[in-house]
């Protein structure tokens, strides 16, 4: 399935999308994928029962069944004891297909197409002295109910698809449970698992549970409609703080490497200032999307971004924009509060404005004498204040160790996907550390300066000068790959290596101006490619679709006995990598060489490292056979001389 587009005019004065021809989807029905009904012993072909972490079972129970078959179920149980440990319970891969502890032994498969999980449950009160209510909402906190997680391939955890409480009525009997699946959400295209989580405090005296599950069924539908791209507005140049997780607290930020950035004891005035080019979006879009500065004294965790909430001691100055397009700042503080920040908003307020009418420019906040201060807009607009008493100690005190962050945070689920972009950050009288100057526009991040604390892996991202356009698609479009062509008619249309991020149910790429595909026009399209052959690589060799062999590059030489990698490609007839998890053979008319065992593609490629060698001198190949499906060509690897 493939999407086109007509020509579009880089010179026009603005571009709100592509008009799109395409093609519409044939309906047809996806069935239902039964992943573990019990009946047997087992839980469905090539299905794991799943593993208890913790002090937890997991086994086959023939005397339960909701089947009416006389099948069976799988039960699970565990207990939380102080006593006895201090690991909490986390139930994980309860249904499981290849978890990252295991070999591939079953497809990939994509959860998008499908409708629901669906499963059903009986609370087992026996063995049990937690009631279900406290089971589902734990006195002392953990996970609420039961996590339902869909974990891609090599990862031990993924994107939680639902949080759902086990119903009061499986107490008294079987109960069934429907967990909805969003096709727009991201990682569902390569999941290997389906786990339920469940993670509580442990307690003293020690608390158990037991329950069981039957039936566990991914419930089918109509195929879903491809998806649609269009461009979108000029990017922002400079370094970007996107909202690109699903949680309205996660911060995206950078913070100092170094520790000694503090005011206080500077012979004169230290300033702190922050050059923005973009703070959210205009309205109608919400507003109110916030960049912030965090002074945290003393040396914060390193694994956790939301200083304001998670130190003790902190002062935090935010720029926010207004739905008339303008921006204010606020100076708030807190002390001795660890995992709270609720004083940042009352008692810790401490200067409101100042007010400017865009929120680009440079923002600088001073502070002078140690308690004295000024926030200065970029028109010009002053505010000045001091800092309380117990502030000015507590920084006293930490004279030579703070650090600062620097980022966004959402406020608001209607605000995700909005960002925040800063091109200079500069600190200046700084008594401790050098001052600081970063332009983000001249130069990339400066490690050894600024490192990331961020909460999704694309939060945080440098947006050269020479981006053009945010090129969107809409989700689910899973296998899909963009392509552009300068003109239409003969040749190939080739595949731009774009970064970007995922939010809102559309996928955001980021085209720079060497991938636009013409001067003054071209054509993208989205198109699911088809694996039709495979591919071999020596060392040396990489692939190189809309050539006539596929790779360029000539084998590195090697040695009788020598262990070398190798990489297989799933390609489709133009050697691009098509994705799909086949499982390729190996055999090489070498009979003395030694190969790997039979290794399964991920999203249509894997490397095999340092398994293969060739047993004697002579030239040799090596071919690839797909096991999976014989609607995949062979691959052969170049003829290598083996001395």
């Amino acid at each position: 399935m493939k999407r086109t587009s007509t020509p579009s005019n880089w010179l026009a004065p603005a571009i709100a999308g592509l008009a799109l021809a395409f093609a519409t989807s044939s309906g047809l029905a996806v069935p239902d994928r039964d992943l573990g009904t019990f009946d047997t012993g087992t839980s469905g072909t090539g299905w794991l029962w799943g593993i208890g972490w913790g002090n937890s079972t997991m086994e086959w129970d023939g005397s339960q069944d909701n089947t009416g078959n006389s099948g069976g179920s799988l039960h699970v149980s565990g207990s939380f004891d102080r006593a006895t440990s201090d690991t909490p319970l986390m139930l994980y891969g309860i249904i499981s297909g290849n978890p990252w502890y295991h070999p591939p032994a079953d497809p990939a498969y994509d959860l998008g197409v499908y409708k629901s999980l669906d499963f059903d449950i009986k609370w087992d009160a026996a063995p049990a002295n937690m009631a279900l209510a406290d089971f589902n909402s734990p006195p002392g906190g953990g996970v609420t109910g039961l996590e339902i997680k869909a974990c891609p391939d090599g990862a031990s955890s993924g994107p939680t698809l639902a949080t759902t409480n086990i119903p009061a009525a499986a107490a008294s009997g079987w109960t069934h449970i429907s967990i909805p699946i969003n096709p727009a959400q991201s990682g569902l295209d390569a999941v290997y698992g389906i786990w339920m989580n469940k993670w509580l405090p442990v307690t003293n005296p020690p608390a158990s549970f037991g329950f069981w599950i039957d039936n566990v069924v991914l419930k089918g539908g109509d195929v879903l409609p491809p998806p649609t791209v269009s461009l979108g507005n000029k990017p922002v140049p400079g370094l970007a703080f996107i909202a690109a997780s699903s949680g309205q607290y996660d911060r995206q930020e950078i913070r100092t490497v170094g520790s000694n950035y503090a005011w206080y004891g500077a012979s004169g005035p230290v300033s702190y200032s922050v050059d923005v080019a973009k703070i959210g979006e205009n309205a109608p879009a919400p507003t109110g999307f916030t960049l912030f500065m965090h002074f945290v004294p003393g040396i914060p965790n390193p694994n956790d971004g939301g200083s304001d909430y998670g130190e003790p001691n902190v002062v935090m100055w935010t720029i926010a924009n207004s739905a008339d397009g303008s921006a204010w700042s606020q100076l708030r503080y807190k002390t001795n509060a660890p995992a709270s920040n609720g004083h940042l908003f009352d008692t810790g307020s401490l200067v409101g404005g100042p007010y400017n009418p865009t929120p680009a420019g440079t923002w600088t906040i001073t502070f002078s004498q140690d308690t004295n201060i000024v926030i200065t807009a970029p028109t010009g607009g002053t505010v000045t204040n001091v800092l309380p008493p117990e502030v000015v100690d507590i920084f006293k005190n930490y004279s030579t160790n703070m650090q600062i962050n620097v980022g966004c945070v959402p406020g608001d689920p209607s605000r995700f996907g909005q960002m925040a972009v800063v091109t200079r950050v500069k600190f200046t009288g700084t008594p401790g550390e050098p001052n600081v100057d970063s332009d983000f526009l001249a130069q990339p991040r400066d490690t050894n300066v600024w490192g990331i604390v961020a909460v999704s892996p694309v939060g945080v991202q440098q947006i050269p000068t020479n981006a053009a356009y945010w090129v969107n698609w809409t989700l689910p479009a899973n296998s899909f790959s963009l392509e552009t062509k300068a003109a239409l008619g003969p040749g190939f249309w080739t595949s731009p290596a774009i970064t970007g991020y995922e939010q809102g149910g559309v996928h955001h790429g980021l085209l720079l101006s060497s991938d636009l595909p013409g001067t003054n026009s071209g054509y993208f399209r989205l198109t699911k490619r088809v694996a039709t052959q495979l591919q071999v690589l020596l060392p040396g060799e990489t692939n190189a679709p809309n050539t006539t062999t596929g790779k360029i590059g000539t084998p590195s030489p090697q040695t009788t006995g020598i262990t070398f990698d190798l990489t297989i490609n799933a390609c489709d007839a133009n050697w691009n990598i098509a994705s799909t998890s086949d499982t390729v053979a190996f055999t090489s008319d070498d009979g003395s060489a030694w190969l790997p065992i039979n290794t399964a593609l991920v999203k249509g490629t894997v490397t095999i490292v340092g398994n293969t060698y060739f047993g004697s001198p002579g030239p040799w190949t090596i071919t690839a056979t797909d096991v999976t499906t014989n609607a995949v060509s062979a691959g052969t690897s170049t003829p290598i001389t083996i001395p």
